[in-house]
């Protein structure tokens, strides 16, 4: 897991929603890196701002995080989105480096860490995934269903699907903005008699369409 938001501190005084704006920009790092280790966690967070009483940096059951206080939230204001996107990015992939190399020099992970940031850059920001275990076809082969993750600025994490029978209609599979990773909830899917539904991991409905 990896997450870009700004500090509790710099929460309270700016009020910009770090998280919220760069939700597809860590998501996107996330689809686009080869697996690798970076310093052994599960999860880092990377915050934006003054750490107030936080260690600048802790490594803590898996979990690490780090603080970038001299981020220029003004000069981050000024910008277009396009150009606010491109800085959140270098912001993450500086912090990422630091973290790799903190106790010695990692060249691999260094080169992952700048291949999939420029890889990031290269898909503007956008990448629309197919998801295959969720796309059914029904036994008859009348009726289609294809899923995919979307990411983007304008609506954070968007999951929808697109149905094929006599017409092709989209359908979005929540409300939108999303801001988190429904790759969990979103976990398995049937298409039966003209009923399309997509189940969490405890087998429960969390969507259905009639086709």
């Amino acid at each position: 897991m990896l997450i870009l938001q700004e500090s509790d501190a710099s929460a309270l005084t700016d009020g910009i929603q770090i998280r919220q704006m760069s939700h597809h920009i860590t998501q996107i790092f996330m689809a686009l890196l080869p697996k690798a280790e970076i310093n052994g966690s599960s999860k880092i967070v990377v915050s934006l701002g003054p750490r107030g009483d936080e260690d600048l940096f802790d490594n803590v059951l898996g979990v690490t995080n780090i603080f970038v206080e001299d981020f220029d939230f003004k000069r981050f204001l000024s910008l277009d989105r396009f150009n606010q996107n491109k800085l959140l990015l270098e912001t993450l992939r500086r912090a990422l480096i630091v973290i790799a190399e903190r106790k010695e020099p990692n060249p691999t992970a260094t080169a992952l860490i700048n291949s999939t940031a420029e890889a990031v850059l290269e898909t503007h920001f956008e990448l629309d995934t197919p998801i295959k275990k969720l796309s059914k076809t029904s036994k008859d082969k009348k009726h289609k269903v294809n899923a995919f993750r979307t990411l983007n600025a304008e609506i954070g994490e968007g999951w929808y699907c697109e149905v094929h029978n006599s017409t092709r209609q989209k359908v979005w599979m929540h409300e939108l903005p999303g801001y988190i990773d429904r790759s969990e909830l979103f976990k398995s899917a049937e298409l039966n008699e003209g009923i399309y539904q997509v189940k969490n991991r405890f087998n429960k409905v969390v969507f259905e369409i009639i086709i």
